[in-house]
């Protein structure tokens, strides 16, 4: 394989609790490589200004710009509510 043959990333991605109202609980996507968070919500039509806590490979990332990698896993949550 060339070097430019690869110019795609795929990514899983989990959605949780209400979420799963408006994305499919998991769903593995191909996406350009240089793709952020804000990418994966875009996709799926979630608004900017939607709260939300996101996982990357287990790891809490708060800033939608940040890049997602080939192989990575995604999880999304919103956020959580005590009582």
């Amino acid at each position: 394989m060339k070097m430019d043959d690869k110019k795609n990333i795929t990514v899983n991605v989990k959605f949780f609790a209400n979420l799963r109202d408006i994305a499919p609980p998991k769903k593995i996507v191909t996406l350009p490589i240089g793709s952020t968070v804000s990418t994966i919500l875009d996709l799926f039509t979630i608004s900017i200004e939607t709260k939300l806590i996101i996982l990357i490979n287990g790891s809490p990332h708060q800033k939608r710009e940040t890049l997602i990698k080939d192989g990575d896993i995604v999880a999304i949550f919103p956020p959580l509510a005590g009582g």
